[in-house]
């Protein structure tokens, strides 16, 4: 797709985005300038102000989004000044980073917009390209490639993905970035109703994950980028279950799902979450709805706990398609937790 390709270049050429950083931040944070300030000179260091970037990394798996997303937009925020005073391709490539963190939480756990999201996509990219990290620039597009893919944009949900390869071809991102790339395709596939399309992105991912002349398990030889922390074998086949679901197998999406949730990281609360809602729709099609409704229940306790709008998503679609056992007990005793659930508003 010539034309986004084209407009994606066009922003990352613009040599203002520091100046328009500013006025993105100030849009999504009520911080006072004093403390913006105060933290730029807690930060002025390259070496400490990356260290905080990699904090707020590792909170983003456990901290309620509400309360991370304040901070994160502040670090950009700093960065930025930072970057105004003094060049530094460290300093631009965590800039990058964290605004490439506010956009997740926007999209994946508050669904605060597209607009807003794209904003930070948008600097997130710009900061990357000044770095000169095209694997981050890779990711960046990977990321902007699921608001289109959702919406049933599909020439611009492939056309970023197409962009993004073309970034990861030239970045440090090796087979796990590719890999992830492939996985985005593939949902993107699945969000535009061609679930059969998402397999050979599926296979293509896992031999890259997996090599058949590596060892089992192995990555690469470096390892995927510190901050590439959001994917893994596991988190693949929570990909592949999905599309197994979408695709009419949900015999074959439940042995993935449940490979998924055996692989995950004790903090993997998010994924887990979505992966067992996706389990409840495989249920649903087997045409168990009381064990459906017990795994929205579990989907709940851990929502409850640390809000995420994805897997909320995840929990209406399958109690949509509860329908038929809409009188059994089982399905009213749900209905009575998402009415008294404040992290699921309606």
């Amino acid at each position: 797709m010539p034309t986004i390709t084209t407009r994606v270049e066009d922003a990352v050429q613009r040599r203002s985005f520091l100046a328009g950083a500013a006025g993105v931040a100030a849009g999504m944070s009520a911080a006072a300038p004093g403390r913006a300030d105060a933290r730029a000179e807690e930060d002025a260091d390259p070496v400490a102000y990356a260290g905080t970037t990699a904090r707020l990394r590792a909170r983003y798996w456990t901290n309620e989004p509400a309360h991370l997303l304040p901070d994160a937009v502040r670090h950009v925020r700093t960065g930025t000044a930072l970057l105004a005073r003094r060049a530094d391709a460290r300093v631009a490539a965590s800039v990058a980073e964290s605004a490439l963190l506010v956009s997740r939480i926007a999209f994946f756990d508050l669904q605060l917009g597209e607009q807003r999201v794209g904003a930070w996509q948008d600097l997130a990219l710009a900061a990357a390209d000044t770095a000169k990290d095209g694997a981050l620039g890779a990711a960046v597009l990977g990321h902007m490639a699921f608001a289109p893919a959702w919406s049933g944009r599909a020439g611009e949900a492939r056309g970023r993905l197409a962009a993004a390869r073309a970034r990861a071809s030239r970045g440090e991102g090796g087979p796990v970035m590719r890999a992830w790339l492939d996985a985005v395709a593939s949902e993107a596939e699945v969000r535009l109703g061609n679930p059969r399309a998402a397999f050979p992105y599926l296979d293509r991912a896992a031999g890259a994950l997996h090599p058949a002349d590596a060892g089992v398990g192995s990555w690469s030889a470096a390892g995927p980028p510190v901050w590439l922390d959001w994917f893994s074998g596991p988190r693949l086949d929570g990909f592949r279950g999905a599309a197994e679901l979408a695709a009419g197998r949900p015999d074959h999406a439940k042995a993935t799902l449940r490979r998924t949730l055996a692989g995950l990281d004790p903090d993997s609360d998010k994924q887990r979450a979505v992966t067992l809602a996706d389990l409840a729709a495989a249920a649903v099609a087997a045409r168990d709805p009381e064990d459906a409704c017990a795994l929205l229940h579990q989907v709940l306790d851990l929502v409850e706990r640390q809000g995420y709008a994805t897997a909320v998503d995840r929990v209406r679609t399958v109690r949509a398609a509860l329908a038929p056992w809409s009188g059994e007990r089982f399905v009213a005793e749900l209905d009575d937790r998402l009415a008294a659930s404040q992290a699921v508003p309606s």
